[in-house]
């Protein structure tokens, strides 16, 4: 999967708190992964503690996600991210928690708004945000194709 999905997170493991009754990860987890094990991906993205002081950041406005295998106490997953648009307010990426043997548990497709902190309210990014995310795009659609169907759609510029 790291020819699909480029960018790596933090691995984590399944413990018994993060299961259920039905002996699983609960599916309150699957969204949280992406967000607290992303290792540098908001980061590389220009999103780091410098931008958001500036008066910015980016809310979630969409999210889907694709629950395809089980994942079970004592399992490592890894969440790895791919670009697949962008546009000067929006942005649009999946992450994918992978198991050790690089099956993909679930896809978490997710579309975030840049947002002005000043007025609370969407705005576009700066350029070298954009340039950043478009040149992250184009490096992951160099990569093997997405073999997944897209649930989630933003307007494209680029």
């Amino acid at each position: 999967m790291k020819d699909i999905f480029p960018t790596p997170g933090g691995s984590v493991t399944v413990t018994d708190e993060m299961c259920d009754m039905n002996g699983h990860m609960n599916v309150r987890f699957y969204q949280t992964i992406p967000m607290d094990y992303e290792g540098n991906f908001y980061h590389s993205l220009g999103f780091g503690e410098d931008y958001i002081s500036k008066g910015y950041s980016s809310f979630t406005i969409e999210q889907n996600i694709s629950y395809l295998k089980e994942c079970l106490k004592g399992e490592v997953l890894t969440p790895r991210f791919r670009m697949l648009n962008v546009n000067k307010k929006l942005y649009h990426y999946v992450c994918a928690i992978c198991k050790e043997n690089d099956e993909v548990a679930a896809l978490v497709e997710t579309v975030e708004i840049h947002i002005d902190m000043s007025i609370r309210k969407s705005s576009e990014m700066s350029d070298e945000i954009f340039k950043t995310m478009a040149d992250m795009k184009k490096d992951h659609d160099l990569s093997a194709p997405y073999p997944f169907d897209i649930k989630l759609k933003i307007k494209s510029i680029i």
